[in-house]
């Protein structure tokens, strides 16, 4: 299966657990949490979910014995993903789904690159003045010397570049088209 194909399938089965989870979001995300930190810690069960030659009977088998923790309407959408052959993609749309629920409550989760490790304050600092694109619920700090000084901001595919170093490269950038003025080419 293409990669682009592999997406729409995901993203598909991702936003009708999301229509279907319309009224009980706050719910159905805890128990795909859930579910997720489960096929974590228990890597065997998943791999013996996704297998292509373990029969459906036994796949539904197993998601019932922990339907305890798990919503009806949960439960019966993983057994079509299991009906349809698609169990290899479970985790990819739960993920999936976890992200279109992120992005309706208006949530984000940054990356923030900066020359030497953060402090906490500086981290807070940063956060609290991106406060107005919506709530910050993950915050990672990676330690990139490349960039000299100041910070990059990732989130989604979004970019806040305040790096000395691009502060630089603009100014160079500047000064070339000064000089070209200078000399008559531009």
């Amino acid at each position: 299966m293409r990669r682009t194909q592999y997406s729409n399938l995901v993203s598909s089965y991702a936003r009708v657990l999301f229509c279907v989870s319309e009224n009980k979001l706050s719910v159905i995300r805890k128990e795909v949490e859930f579910l997720l930190d489960f096929f974590k810690s228990q890597r065997g069960i998943f791999i013996y979910l996704s297998h292509p030659m373990i029969p459906f009977a036994c796949k539904k088998e197993v998601i019932l014995s922990i339907k305890e923790h798990l919503s009806e309407s949960l439960v019966k959408f993983i057994v079509v993903i299991f009906a349809n052959k698609r169990s290899n993609l479970l985790i990819h749309v739960l993920k999936k789904f976890l992200n279109l629920v992120r992005e309706s409550e208006n949530e984000l989760e940054i990356t923030i690159s900066s020359a030497e490790t953060l402090s906490e304050s500086s981290i807070k600092i940063i956060t609290e003045s991106l406060s107005f694109l919506g709530k910050i619920v993950k915050v990672d700090s990676v330690v990139d010397p490349s960039i000299l000084g100041g910070f990059i901001v990732k989130y989604g595919f979004n970019l806040i570049d305040a790096s000395l170093k691009s502060y630089l490269d603009r100014l160079v950038d500047l000064s070339k088209v000064e000089i070209l003025k200078t000399r008559n080419f531009v």
